[in-house]
């Protein structure tokens, strides 16, 4: 019996590191440009925009959205999926952003409450 709770915490733990390396590894594949699909709808015909990550640095990072700066970028590698969030603006507006990537995909959400609009989004990496 020792010898199974030994042999299951040593899974356990090695299971753990490959999980680190593996949220390692995402951070670094987040590095680059994407293709963000906005589509109004399911239905709708794709309507694309670039998302540019430029660096990481701890859990932060830099980069473009819709020809917009990121503002108050941040990252949270703490989970299975890379978790992120920032905000961008335009003339009259701020808009916030969200997601996390999966599998080499982007999933996203964007809320802005002045235009009372909010919207999911995919992206995919070129």
């Amino acid at each position: 019996m020792k010898l199974y709770l030994y042999i299951t915490f040593l899974l356990l733990l090695f299971s753990r590191n490959i999980n680190a390396q593996e949220n390692k590894n995402s951070a670094e594949m987040f590095v680059g440009v994407w293709t963000i699909d906005l589509r109004p709808t399911a239905e709708s015909e794709g309507y694309f925009q670039p998302f540019i990550v430029k660096s990481i640095e701890a859990n932060t990072f830099k980069g473009t959205f819709y020809g917009s700066e990121l503002e108050n970028p941040l990252l949270n590698e703490n989970w299975e999926k890379l978790y992120f969030a920032f905000t961008t603006k335009d003339d009259n507006n701020e808009y916030y952003h969200s997601g996390y990537m999966y599998n080499g995909k982007l999933y996203g959400i964007t809320y802005c409450p002045n235009r009372e609009f909010t919207a999911p989004w995919t992206g995919e990496k070129k």
